[in-house]
């Protein structure tokens, strides 16, 4: 077997696909898939002495199919740090792409497709969630902001884990990280590694972290999860924030 042929049978292949302009787009497959089957592939076009490469926004079409909704740009937040920290950029278009020299251009194309794996890998943590997580986000600061008056929310707060992963949580307030989730156990999962992760480090184990978790779709499975979330840090079901916030409402009348 010759190079081109190796490199073949490994999966990597090039193909030339026309444009409106008449410029060669050069279509990259290669031998990763999304969780479920789909081949990741990306695109290259020469920009004078630059390359260019680029998904086309097939990534993030992908990740909308397995029904995962962004409303905003704040809930597109985690996909654009995992693209920003391999130095690749999330245009407002939802499109993946890093630029390049010509001569040597490994670097893009490493950048592009590191970005495309870190979401594929995102993707296949969160596929299947059928709680929209962004609106019981939202949902939840309501509560949280008349559970602490007069304290100021900062949003996605950073913290690393041993792996040298770095972690988003919802909320940080008076010193305390918090986190929101589904019941379903996917979400849960989630959560939990990313909790073991950040504990690793001795330094951060007992740093203040709460998660809340919405029991109303099924009270029995999130209590579950509670008891497994809680080795990590402080649980606390929506439905009992509910019943907080109600109290204090009543006392406050």
């Amino acid at each position: 077997m010759n190079c081109t042929e190796i490199l073949k049978s490994l999966g990597l292949n090039c193909k030339i696909l026309p444009s409106n302009d008449g410029k060669p787009i050069h279509c990259i497959s290669t031998p990763f898939e999304y969780f479920d089957g789909d081949g990741i592939h990306l695109y290259a076009e020469e920009l004078g002495g630059l390359m260019r490469f680029f998904d086309a926004g097939d990534t993030l079409f992908h990740v909308a199919g397995s029904g995962i909704k962004f409303r905003d740009k704040r809930s597109l937040k985690p996909i654009q740090k995992l693209v920003e920290e391999v130095g690749a950029q999330l245009s407002d278009g939802g499109e993946i792409s890093t630029l390049a020299p010509t001569i040597d251009s490994k670097e893009g194309f490493r950048k592009t497709l590191l970005a495309i794996l870190n979401i594929a890998g995102w993707e296949a943590e969160n596929a299947g969630i059928s709680t929209d997580v962004t609106s019981l986000v939202s949902e939840v600061e309501i509560y949280l902001r008349e559970w602490k008056p007069g304290h100021e929310f900062l949003y996605d707060q950073p913290l690393a884990g041993i792996s040298g992963r770095s972690h988003s949580f919802s909320f940080l307030i008076d010193g305390e990280l918090i986190d929101v989730v589904s019941s379903a156990t996917q979400s849960t999962a989630s959560e939990i590694r990313k909790l073991a992760d950040i504990r690793g480090i001795p330094s951060q184990a007992g740093t203040p972290i709460r998660v809340i978790i919405d029991d109303r779709s099924n009270s029995e499975r999130a209590r579950q999860e509670a008891l497994i979330l809680s080795r990590f840090a402080d649980t606390w079901l929506l439905t009992a924030l509910q019943d907080n916030i109600a109290q204090l409402g009543l006392v406050q009348h």
